[in-house]
């Protein structure tokens, strides 16, 4: 079904985009970069206004609590936290203000991590050894 899908969506996307160069017309948004995973478009913003500031990704590594990050910014607010794998597929989603996300039962690979806070979104690549 998801690839019925997909391939509607592309078809419909190359046709819209195929009427509307004829035209001289370029409808998509310059502000934004768009990937398509698992059959959600996320965003990432092209401009630094629109980034989360401060964002930093800080990883630990210890004996008794094992491999974990913190995912921290300027503000401190809530961040919603999605993790996707190679192929485009949300593997986890949670939230934090500043408290750990444990990566034990996470498989050694790249991940794209999405990040929320408030109305701002970013992406970042994160590789687990």
């Amino acid at each position: 079904m998801k690839t019925i899908y997909l391939l509607l969506l592309l078809s419909i996307n190359s046709i819209a985009n195929t009427t509307n160069e004829e035209n001289g017309i370029n409808t998509k948004p310059k502000t934004t970069i768009e990937a398509f995973y698992n059959s959600e478009i996320i965003k990432k913003p092209a401009s630094e206004s629109d980034s989360i500031s401060g964002l930093k990704i800080i990883s630990y590594d210890s004996e008794k609590h094992g491999k974990h990050i913190y995912i921290v910014s300027d503000i401190y607010t809530m961040k919603k936290i999605s993790f996707f794998n190679k192929k485009g597929r949300k593997v986890f989603t949670t939230s934090t203000i500043g408290s750990p996300i444990y990566l034990s039962k996470f498989k050694k690979g790249v991940y794209t991590i999405k990040v929320v806070e408030n109305d701002k979104t970013e992406i970042k690549e994160f590789a687990i050894n």
